[in-house]
This record gives C-alpha cells, sequence and structure tokens, in this order.
C-alpha cells in the first residue's frame, strides 16, 4: 500500500513540475512585443541603461567586443532576443530573476532598436 502512494505521490509532483515548465515557457512566448513598445524612445533608453549596467560586462559596450558572442541585431527578431534574455542559452544566464517583465522586453527595445550598433 506504501508503495502505491508513494507512486502517485511522485506522480502528482512530476505532473506538477511538467506544468510549471511549460507554464514558464508558454509565459516568455506569450509576451507582446509590439511595435509602440519596441519604438517608444523612453523604452529604448531604458534598455539602454539596463544594457549598459549588466549585458555590457560579456557582451561589450558596444555589444563587441566581449566574452560573450557578438550580438547580429540586425537579423533578430524582438521575440527571439526576449525569449534569450528570459531564459538564458548556454553559457548565458536567465534574467528573469534578476529583471522584470517591462525591464526585459525594454533591452529588448533597445537591442532591435536602431540605436543599438556593434
Amino acid at each position: 500500500m506504501l508503495r502505491f502512494v508513494m507512486i502517485g505521490t511522485f506522480a502528482v509532483i512530476l505532473a506538477g513540475s511538467a506544468v510549471a515548465v511549460s507554464g514558464s515557457a508558454a509565459a516568455a512566448a506569450e509576451v507582446e512585443l509590439t511595435d509602440d513598445f519596441l519604438n517608444n524612445p523612453d523604452n529604448i533608453a531604458a534598455g539602454r541603461q539596463l544594457f549598459g549596467k549588466q549585458c555590457a560586462r560579456c557582451h561589450g559596450s558596444k555589444a563587441y567586443p566581449g566574452k560573450a558572442p557578438k550580438l547580429k541585431e540586425k537579423i533578430y527578431k524582438p521575440e527571439f532576443v526576449y525569449k534569450r534574455i528570459t531564459k538564458g542559452f548556454r553559457g548565458m544566464p536567465s534574467w528573469k530573476n534578476r529583471y522584470n517583465e517591462e525591464q526585459r522586453k525594454s533591452i529588448t527595445a533597445y537591442v532591435v532598436s536602431k540605436d543599438f550598433t556593434n
């Protein structure tokens, strides 16, 4: 009987973990990055400031040279940039716990803006 209870408990925990993981992935995919937000000078300026404080440490002050790869902002779609900032990738950490959604969107706006150059 104890064995069945333990198996049932494990199944519930596993199912809950799957929902939590898929929920966070969905949250990153469902963020709304409108042209109005991405082209707003205040959002771009906020993103520039955050990039300079944190991202430039690895990507360099102009995104290159740094210890992180050169950013190819001309080919990036905003959703791609936001997802990488939120979830991280390879050696880049996730910034979801450091920056709120608005801040991550602002960094995205800066990286995809005409103001961002390598």
